[in-house]
């Protein structure tokens, strides 16, 4: 199949320049880790992650559910020819969710003490998270202007602003170090998370002038915004209340890790640090693939939307059998590479032993989360939130079952595999629900026993040639491990690209 055709499916451009973007981002962030981990240390990690949650649980209520809701209804104005094209919805989604974040952004800051005393168990978090906050609104608006531009399959200022956010995030931290340093003292985690607030800013402001320069020069039809704001809430509102749960949980699970480990007979600084080595380098290596899974996702959800609307099933169908063959595809590669390199790269890039074995085991866990989250997208676009929201609150439990009443026994390791028998049952639960909605073809020898052996191959030659590799070039270690693993990423998709490309000019 030629490169122009598949070039010109909004599915394929989207997905490719938000997936580029994505690496180059995320690139950025691998580096940008393993140097704050020498700089402020496993249990400075720790405390910097720890803030997240509760900055989690205020995004879910007003961004990321606002996010959905502008792309899904730009996305059906657009198919439905409407002159408004998404602006009108825009301007209210934004009065909404900004407004949202700033009495968000307020409650944070001042009861910042009391959440980090009493919820976090942690009171070192307080000025993180005042800092934390002052980012919230300029996320929001940030989210509200990509879902606009996602609803009308315009990826490239979403891709460009978030690698905007990262740029000026490292590059803010690493001036901000290298004064600390001229000073004769060390990075701390209030300056990283101040780093993180200023790129946030930066990628608001970029968005904004890219839409008020290209953007809103288009005719519009003038229409009262109330209505809109009522779709809106229609569908933003049980999102939120979704998410809002969903990143509760997420929440508790987080402050119950350190507390559990104590029990299991770790003291705080160290229930920290493994906490800070799990979240903060071991888990960022088993997500970084799903740079792509996600751009799928983002990019999947308007198009199924169209779909339904213009009642094409078999656009859905298709969609979702590629979606699962591929995610299929990409997650047994990552786990055979995670498997072979995970204690290697935990050695030499994070010079942390235990990063390596949580990789090794957190490896089975690539096939089922990044088939989750792109059927979850899916569902999300056939309106069947409510459906992914009990999946995820069931996934959430089994979780939480495993860390109260395992990880005191057994450990950190009881959560790992906690989440890895979550996310199983949870993609059971979201294939189960696709498939009553839309019937989609499957194929096991296609889509499991043809990329594993494919990947054990590839595997196998990575390993040989990284045994050459150290025998002949001892000193360069970590040069052979990447070299290894870039050359049985490239070894498998030679092998699977064709069939790539076949079904693909199914997907139009």
């Amino acid at each position: 199949m030629k490169l122009h055709t598949l070039t010109k499916n909004p599915l394929i451009t989207g997905t490719i320049i938000l997936t580029l973007t994505g690496l180059f981002s995320k690139s950025i962030g691998f580096f940008y880790r393993i140097f704050l981990s020498n700089a402020i240390g496993e249990e400075g990690m720790g405390l910097y992650q720890l803030v997240f949650p509760a900055i989690g649980v205020c995004m879910a209520v007003c961004a990321m559910s606002f996010q959905t809701a502008i792309s899904r209804f730009t996305a059906a104005e657009l198919a439905a020819g409407s002159q408004n094209k998404g602006h009108l919805t825009l301007k209210a989604g934004m009065i909404l969710s900004v407004s949202f974040s700033l009495g968000l952004m307020f409650l944070l800051y001042t009861l910042a003490s009391p959440i980090c005393a009493y919820i976090l168990l942690e009171e070192r978090c307080e000025p993180l998270l005042k800092i934390a906050s002052l980012s919230l609104p300029f996320s929001t608006i940030h989210s509200c202007l990509s879902g606009y531009y996602y609803g009308r399959k315009k990826a490239a200022i979403p891709a460009l602003a978030q690698v905007i956010e990262q740029l000026v995030r490292v590059t803010t931290v690493f001036l901000i170090w290298k004064i600390s340093i001229e000073k004769g003292r060390s990075l701390t985690p209030l300056e990283v998370m101040a780093g993180m607030t200023i790129g946030e800013t930066a990628s608001a402001i970029f968005i904004s002038i890219s839409y008020l320069l290209k953007e809103t020069e288009k005719k519009m039809v003038s229409s009262p915004l109330f209505p809109i704001m009522k779709n809106l809430i229609s569908m933003a509102i049980p999102l939120s209340a979704n998410r809002f749960i969903l990143s509760i949980l997420q929440s508790a699970e987080a402050i119950l890790i350190p507390s559990r480990l104590q029990l299991f007979g770790l003291t705080n600084s160290q229930s920290l640090s493994i906490y800070g080595v799990l979240t903060g380098m071991a888990m960022p290596f088993i997500l970084f693939p799903s740079t792509l899974t996600n751009s799928v996702s983002v990019m999947l959800l308007p198009i199924v939307a169209e779909a339904q609307s213009a009642d094409n099933h078999n656009q859905i169908s298709r969609a979702s059998s590629l979606n699962i063959r591929f995610c299929l595809w990409l997650g047994i590669l990552c786990t055979t590479v995670f498997i072979l390199f995970g204690n290697d790269m935990g050695s030499f890039i994070f010079h942390s032993e235990t990063a390596g074995r949580y990789l090794t085991i957190l490896a089975w866990l690539c096939p089922f989360l990044y088939l989750s989250s792109t059927i979850s997208s899916i569902l999300n676009g056939l309106g069947k939130t409510k459906s992914v929201f009990f999946h995820n609150v069931l996934s959430m439990g089994i979780r939480l079952i495993f860390i109260i009443f395992f990880v005191p026994i057994f450990g950190i390791t009881a959560y790992l595999w906690g989440a890895l028998f979550s996310q199983l049952f949870l993609t059971i639960l979201h294939i189960t629900c696709l498939w009553k909605i839309s019937t989609f073809s499957f194929s096991a020898y296609k889509s499991i026993f043809y990329p594993l052996i494919f990947a054990l191959l590839a595997g196998s030659a990575a390993k040989s040639l990284q045994y050459i590799l150290n025998i002949y070039v001892p000193q360069l270690s970590i040069f052979a491990l990447l070299i290894s693993i870039l050359f049985m990423v490239i070894l498998f998709y030679f092998m699977t690209s064709f069939r790539l490309c076949e079904d693909l000019k199914y997907f139009r």
